[in-house]
Order: C-alpha cells, then sequence, then structure tokens
C-alpha cells in the first residue's frame, strides 16, 4: 500500500513519495508527453490562494495584490497530496474515481507542505514596503497557507519557475507551462513518476496506459478498491504495464 513517506538514497539526497489526482484523459496525456501541467497561482480554485495574509491595510494590500500578480508571471505549482485514501479528493480531483493518481517521486528540498490556519496571518509587510519588494520567504509564505477547512486534503506542493519549463501556447493564444516528468531512475527531472492508481470507477484498460508509455517503460499500475472496514480507498496488487510506442511515435500537444 502506498502513503507518504521521505526516504534516503545513497547518492545523498532525500525524496518523498506524494500523488497528483487526474482524470484519465489528461493522465494519459502526461503519459503521452511525459510532462505535466504546471497551475498557475492566479488560476488555483481557492480565491484565497496568496491571500492568507491579513491585508485590511490598503497600502498592505496594494503591494500584496502587486506581488501576488508578479510572482503569478515568474511562478507555478504542480499539486499533489500526501496519500490517496480520501474518497473526497478522488470525487473533486479525479473526475468521480473515473480518473487515476499518478505517484510520483519528488526531492524533499522541492516540496511544500501546506499550512493550514483557522486565521489569516500577519505578514511582516513594513520592512517589505520600505524596501519595495517581497523576498522568497514571503513568497513560500503566502503559498503554503491555506484556510483550515481545506485541511483533508493534505496538500504537498512543488514550486516551479516558469520560465524553466516547457511552454506552448493553447487553442486561445494563451501560454501553458509544463513539468517534465521521467519513469528512468537515471533520470533528471524533478519529477519521477512511479506508479499509477487506477479509480474504481475508471475505464482505462491496461492496454490504454500502455499505448502512451515508450517500449522502453515499464510502470507500476495498481487498481483501486473500497476498504471493507472504513470510509477509504486503498489500492490492490502492483501489476507493470509495459509500453508499446517508439520514440519516433512521440508527439507533444497542448
Amino acid at each position: 500500500m502506498h502513503f507518504a513517506y521521505w526516504y534516503f538514497t545513497g547518492s545523498g539526497y532525500f525524496f518523498m513519495i506524494v500523488y497528483h489526482f487526474i482524470s484519465s484523459e489528461f493522465a494519459l496525456k502526461a503519459l503521452r508527453d511525459r510532462r505535466l501541467k504546471i497551475a498557475r497561482i492566479n488560476e488555483l480554485n481557492d480565491p484565497f490562494e496568496f491571500c492568507a495574509a491579513d491585508f485590511s491595510d490598503a497600502n498592505t494590500r496594494t503591494k500584496l495584490e502587486a506581488f501576488r500578480n508578479q510572482s503569478n508571471e515568474r511562478y507555478g505549482v504542480i499539486c499533489f497530496c500526501e496519500n490517496y485514501h480520501d474518497p473526497v479528493l478522488w470525487s473533486h480531483y479525479a473526475d468521480g474515481h473515473r480518473g487515476v493518481v499518478l505517484v510520483f517521486e519528488i526531492p524533499n528540498d522541492m516540496a511544500i507542505r501546506i499550512d493550514y490556519q483557522p486565521e489569516r496571518f500577519k505578514l511582516a509587510v513594513n520592512a517589505a514596503i520600505q524596501r519595495d519588494s517581497f523576498t522568497e520567504s514571503d513568497l513560500n509564505q503566502l503559498i503554503s497557507t491555506k484556510f483550515s477547512s481545506w485541511g483533508y486534503e493534505k496538500e504537498i506542493r512543488m514550486m516551479c519557475r516558469l520560465n524553466d519549463h516547457f511552454c506552448q501556447m493553447d487553442s486561445k493564444g494563451k501560454k501553458v507551462y509544463f513539468e517534465s516528468l521521467s519513469l528512468e531512475s537515471y533520470g533528471v527531472d524533478a519529477l519521477k513518476l512511479v506508479g499509477l492508481i487506477r479509480g474504481v470507477r475508471c475505464d482505462l484498460k491496461p492496454a490504454d496506459i500502455a499505448s502512451e508509455l515508450l517500449a522502453v517503460d515499464t510502470l507500476p499500475v495498481q487498481d483501486a478498491r473500497l476498504d471493507r472496514s472504513s470510509f477509504q480507498i486503498i489500492a490492490g496488487e502492483t501489476y507493470p504495464v509495459s509500453g508499446v510506442r517508439s520514440f519516433s511515435a512521440c508527439c507533444f500537444r497542448v
């Protein structure tokens, strides 16, 4: 059974296993294109994102709104969860259990654990206003603080610099950014895909998954099911799915 944990490798790095809920359609795209879409700060589903600080003061509010817009042009996030067991997460983020969970290994120094708070915090804005800028520490605090009602998500985030990643224009002429992922143990990508869990209502067959993997890939897959003694989702035995695509079949589309 998968669960979130830190571990140490002989190479001297700590890693964490995390879970990304996604629809089947976009999961297949991620496998095919070997990348995951980066969410923009101003488009996250909580309107209080980046607004966890108390900005009752008009001057503070103006400065923070400017900082948020500036950060939105420079950074994005990829959202994960510590575990996959909560059925509400599957309902909200995996197409009503018809989607999947992609299991990733990420470096611990890139993992930002969300701090859930019942009240908005006081940001030390006076110093920031005096120097006319906010720091990386300010950014991390703002991006990692959410209202306590979101606590069931047990969210882990990875901050991404937009100018360091793939960027394409979508059909509406809008920039879409991506983070590359790898399945190889020797890959240098920050996102290492180490598994896939099919939802309890997922129609994807192993052949569908295999059709989007390269012939050199083998991905551990599990099928989610309802636990018999609790309101939790658990996963069955792992089975390998090997890819069938050639390198020449790679095609990147938004």
